[in-house]
């Protein structure tokens, strides 16, 4: 299952090749060192172009892939194209484009996908997606009957004898077991005179037995291109005349590799490996007259037989250059270094359609599904009550310490604002000190005498050592009070932070297990049955996150005001103590 997932608001375009389309999406072709460092100008040069779901949204595209089109990087210039694949569902699609010229060591080589035209009919060429000097070109991706030529000649393979429909490095390949070929039949556009490009993408997983991938024989001429070993090797024959080139480097087993061999009839044999020279030597070979059928992956004598699998074969009647190979394999690998694709913009004439449709998602909601949304917009407003009252309330409480201590710092006597005139009624430490004030109740307190046990007015009482220590358990214990009503209603807050996120995602669970379910039940097996059920229960999992990241926030913010207000507490209870035991206390 793949979910697209992009940015809130789409860029807008000034220019737009056809106002009918709504969508366009710029590729970037890189020849630059930072690309594919391509050095040489390329014309009418075939590069796939390959759409998954990280870079290319598929709800917005036809379910066929009929409404895609390429604009040069002009802006203005439709380019010819086809598609190999394009599969809605598993969201990956695989599209060959002609682009007329690309500038070498450039990164300003650009073209245009356009795309969401429900009323478009499909406009892909299969016939001029390659220049003329394709021969064959086979892309491997038919599950049943011989393989088919993509290019302008129609050059169809009339026997095969290997593997159909298992995966390649572009979509589907071919798979060839050590028993059969490939045979494609001699056809008038099948000429060598001009010179030979033979390329493909294959994969070995032992050594070969002296195989063949290529095998043309007329006569006393012959052209063969293999793997012995695992070195690649090209031999041209001409009656007497041998030319043979082995690659000196071994051919890395398991991972696939692009590999190609150019002749050209006025004097050179180059083996390319990965888009590099790998081997070449001077071959003077002529290759006219060179005709007969032509067999990949062995010949019908029972022998040379290759073992492996093989991928977008393709045959050209000309020795296409260096940066031609690297070309290719820029485009074509996985890596593909030549293709990056920008964000997608959206045809201003369009208002500007939001990329979230929430009516859409909204609408498809489950009932379980508004239920738990239910249950976290609750949570969600009792949290919101919570910070707010509580913030308010500590706003209140720290205003109110500041004014009391500034009155109690200027008074003589530590117990003379116990009276009832004064008022800090927002104050913590108020609280605090008024509870002390009155566990001492100095007016019962027994007065202090002087030497000849007469009572003095201006004698202060005395506090017994027990009251004292009652007096600083009372403070104490007005600290606990005052630390509980600062903390009330926290958990509230610590809730939606851990609950929040794990309501949200029991409801994504429910809901992903009931669209599967349905569609089972139904057997309907499509991306526009599964998304929207999928987008409603991903919706349960973002307000989940709503909830619990303002209260995250909240959390913080107000648990450092509390533990500052509590320190205070802690403070102003010692020093309150002390000064009430050193004026009122006994002397010893």
């Amino acid at each position: 299952m793949m979910i697209v997932m992009s940015s809130v608001c789409l860029p807008k375009a000034d220019a737009w090749w056809n106002e009918e389309w709504e969508y366009r999406k710029k590729v970037a072709l890189d020849t630059s060192s930072s690309g594919a460092y391509i050095q040489q100008n390329l014309m009418d040069f075939t590069v796939l172009v390959r759409l998954h779901t990280g870079n290319f949204d598929f709800t917005r595209v036809k379910e066929n892939g009929e409404d895609l089109r390429f604009v040069s990087g002009d802006d203005a210039t439709l380019l010819k194209y086809h598609i190999e694949m394009f599969d809605a569902f598993d969201e990956i699609a695989l599209v060959w484009v002609k682009i007329p010229n690309m500038a070498p060591s450039s990164n300003q080589n650009s073209i245009y996908i356009y795309y969401g035209n429900e009323s478009a009919v499909s406009g892909q060429d299969s016939k001029s997606s390659f220049d003329s000097l394709y021969q064959a070109v086979y892309h491997f991706n038919e599950f049943e009957g011989t393989p088919q030529d993509a290019a302008s000649y129609s050059v169809h393979s009339s026997e095969y004898l290997a593997g159909q429909g298992l995966a390649g490095v572009i979509g589907n390949g071919a798979t060839f077991s050590g028993a059969g070929y490939m045979k494609i039949p001699d056809n008038p556009a099948l000429v060598f005179d001009k010179g030979l490009t033979f390329s493909t993408w294959i994969k070995i997983f032992q050594e070969q037995d002296d195989a063949w991938l290529f095998y043309r024989q007329s006569g006393d001429k012959s052209i063969s291109i293999g793997i012995n070993g695992t070195k690649v090797t090209a031999e041209i024959k001409a009656g007497e005349i041998v030319h043979s080139l082995e690659q000196t480097t071994d051919l890395p087993l398991e991972g696939w590799h692009h590999l190609a061999v150019t002749i050209d009839p006025d004097g050179k044999l180059v083996i390319y490996l990965d888009g590099a020279e790998a081997q070449w030597m001077k071959a003077d070979a002529d290759l006219s007259g060179i005709t007969g059928d032509v067999f990949v992956g062995g010949a019908d004598d029972g022998a040379h037989y290759f073992s492996g699998d093989m991928d977008e074969l393709r045959i050209s009647g000309i020795p296409r250059t260096g940066a031609w190979i690297r070309g290719l394999f820029t485009s074509q690998g996985p890596a593909a270094s030549l293709c990056s694709y920008a964000i997608e913009e959206i045809n201003e004439s369009s208002g500007g359609m939001p990329v979230f449709y929430l009516a859409t998602i909204f609408k498809n909601i489950t009932m379980d599904g508004l239920v738990i949304i239910g249950l976290l917009l609750v949570l969600s407003g009792i949290s919101w009550m919570v910070m707010i009252s509580k913030g308010v309330f500590l706003f209140s409480t720290a205003k109110g310490n500041k004014i009391f201590l500034d009155r109690y710092r200027q008074a003589t006597d530590p117990v003379e604002l116990s009276s009832g005139a004064n008022n800090f009624n927002g104050s913590g430490l108020y609280r605090i000190y008024e509870s002390g004030c009155q566990s001492l109740d100095l007016k019962k307190t027994t007065p202090a005498v002087d030497a000849v046990g007469s009572d003095t007015p201006e004698s202060k009482p005395i506090i017994t050592q027990v009251k004292l220590d009652a007096f600083k358990a009372t403070l104490e214990e007005g600290l606990v009070d005052e630390s509980k009503r600062l903390n009330a209603w926290l958990l509230v807050l610590t809730m939606s932070i851990s609950g929040g996120p794990f309501l949200g995602l029991l409801g994504t669970v429910w809901g992903v297990m009931n669209t599967f379910a349905a569609m089972a039940e139904a057997g309907e097996a499509n991306i526009m049955a599964i998304a929207p059920g999928v987008a409603s229960a991903l919706s349960t999992t973002v307000f989940g996150l709503i909830v619990a990241i303002p209260a995250l926030f909240g959390y913080n913010y107000l648990a450092g005001k509390i533990r500052d207000l509590t320190a205070d507490s802690g403070i102003f209870v010692d020093q309150f103590a002390l000064k009430v035991a050193s004026i009122y206390g006994e002397k010893r």
